[in-house]
């Protein structure tokens, strides 16, 4: 995983060229273009060209090797990312409602097609979460739990939906259930949601013991160390907050939350300055 994109594109390009009828290959396409798409915040064509090919791999279910929850499941992918980009920008209410029908729709025939899988479940989940309908995503993170139970990402998502649900006493509780089943490679993640739930209560010293934990376990993860330059921002430690908010975006420039909260630290922390030499 070197995050070579285009060469990874023109691979499977040429892999699916070369074997039109392998489903894993046009599915892998697909599913590649759906992440350029997001990278670059585009609805349109490489989400277009994802979604008919999704679609065809399920029109063309008689003559090739097909598993429908996954074709199902792979558009509702397509239309929960067009939903997603359609919503950050200014797009008309009537096509952004038709988008979520869409995505909404695909996501759950893919249940449909497979009710015991928990990952379908995790995906309309993550949908609601992402539309901001924190009970609609706790609802259906919670069928995808009991699908998965040792499945810590659902677990942490899960949590994510109760907390902003503000049941912080459950999501902490949640949270906790996802670090029991998380890997060493996963629970960096989780000990930093844990540390964006204790930063809400105020509970500083918790909150950076989480996210001091997070960052043991993945050096430059950069949403624990945003999370931690918000926990100095309101102790009023401005130079360790802005320490913060730069090594999280030398981790990921494009980090939108870290560059808003370097510019107001940088702000605040001039006039502070200014007052204290007049």
């Amino acid at each position: 995983m070197i995050g070579d994109h285009r060469s990874a594109s023109k691979c499977l390009e040429k892999a699916a060229k070369l074997e039109p009828n392998c489903m894993s290959t046009r599915y892998a396409v697909a599913v590649h273009r759906i992440k350029d798409a997001e990278r670059s915040q585009d609805p349109s064509e490489q989400l277009s060209l994802a979604g008919n090919e999704m679609a065809s791999i399920l029109r063309e279910g008689d003559s090739v090797p097909i598993d429908l929850p996954i074709a199902w499941a792979g558009l509702g992918m397509v239309h929960k990312a067009q939903h997603e980009i359609a919503a950050a920008f200014d797009t008309e209410s009537n096509e952004l409602m038709e988008v979520e029908e869409c995505a909404l729709y695909s996501l759950k025939q893919a249940i449909a097609e497979d009710p015991d899988d928990g990952v379908q479940w995790h995906q309309l989940g993550l949908h609601y979460l992402c539309s901001r309908q924190f009970k609609a995503a706790e609802k259906y993170l919670k069928v995808a739990a009991s699908r998965s139970r040792e499945c810590c990402y659902m677990w942490s998502n899960l949590g994510i939906s109760i907390q902003l649900s503000e049941e912080p006493s459950q999501a902490e509780d949640v949270y906790k259930q996802a670090l029991a089943r998380a890997t060493p490679e996963q629970a960096h993640a989780v000990f930093s949601n844990l540390g964006n739930l204790y930063r809400q209560q105020k509970k500083y010293d918790r909150a950076k013991a989480m996210f001091t934990k997070a960052l043991e376990l993945q050096p430059g993860y950069a949403p624990a160390f945003n999370n931690l330059g918000l926990v100095f921002v309101a102790e009023g430690r401005w130079e360790e907050a802005k320490y913060c908010f730069s090594k999280a975006l030398e981790a990921d420039s494009l980090l939108d939350a870290a560059k808003s909260n370097m510019i107001k630290a940088e702000s605040v922390s001039r006039s502070s300055a200014a007052r204290i030499g007049s």
